[in-house]
């Protein structure tokens, strides 16, 4: 049984002694749950909150021009774009050793596809879900996209961070500033975002269960894990959310 788990469950499966996390944590060690952990909930919600809107406004993905050997007399040239790993600012030392925990108890990751944005350096290489060739990782690359589409289409996941986005101009030197007054609202963007491709990761790999505790009761009808929007995700990509407590009945 495949179980992705969201931020608010993973970390207490490692940490609390409530004993849904406790039959958790012994269903994992005996085989029974393969555990997993998205990538890009690890990279964007170890931003703090506080950070989030200076680390977006300033950030630059990697530009790579290549310039390819002359054939027939004519020049061509490669350009490449990637994440700056350099520019993430790590994740917090008390969460690093949890994922550590995590990584001996047997938790994989899950990767992010996203061209050019940020990624933390500190996941171990171990962790991750490796792929044989260039054609199965788009196997899973392209679920993926399709996935984080429809929960963008719908208002949530990638959505309000993509209005902030094109109305600061973000990525885009001497934008204007994101005010103080909707920087809290950003901070919350880059969360739905992360929750958002969290679960079109788990759809793509083809994990069974996504194991949350999130009701969205702070963010209402915006957040994909509103009880309308689990429907509507369920019935279009049979995406079976389930909270700790069910996981540990399962």
């Amino acid at each position: 049984m495949k179980i992705t788990f969201d931020s608010n469950t993973w970390e207490k499966v490692i940490t609390e002694d409530n004993q849904d996390f406790l039959t958790i944590k012994d269903k994992i060690r005996a085989g029974e749950i393969h555990a997993y952990i998205c990538e890009i909930a690890l990279t964007l919600e170890a931003i703090g909150k506080i950070l989030r809107s200076d680390h977006f406004e300033d950030y630059l993905p990697l530009f790579e021009v290549n310039h390819l050997p002359a054939k027939n007399g004519e020049f061509s040239m490669q350009i490449c774009i990637g994440p700056n790993p350099e520019l993430h600012p790590g994740i917090h030392p008390k969460q690093l050793t949890k994922l550590l925990e995590a990584r001996e108890l047997g938790f994989r990751v899950l990767r992010m596809t996203n061209i050019g944005t940020v990624r933390t350096q500190e996941i171990p290489d171990d962790m991750y879900v490796e792929y044989d060739d260039l054609d199965e990782f788009w196997n899973y690359a392209e679920p993926l996209e399709s996935c984080s589409n429809y929960i963008t289409r719908i208002g949530c996941g990638q959505a309000a961070h993509n209005w902030f986005k094109e109305e600061y101009n973000l990525y885009s030197p001497g934008g204007p500033s994101i005010p103080s007054e909707l920087r809290k609202k950003f901070a919350e963007a880059i969360a739905e975002w992360a929750d958002g491709d969290s679960l079109s990761a788990h759809y793509a790999a083809g994990n069974d269960f996504f194991c949350t505790d999130d009701n969205a009761r702070n963010a209402g009808t915006k957040s994909i894990f509103h009880s309308n929007n689990r429907n509507l995700l369920e019935a279009k990509f049979n995406i079976k959310i389930i909270s700790s407590c069910e996981a540990a009945q399962l």
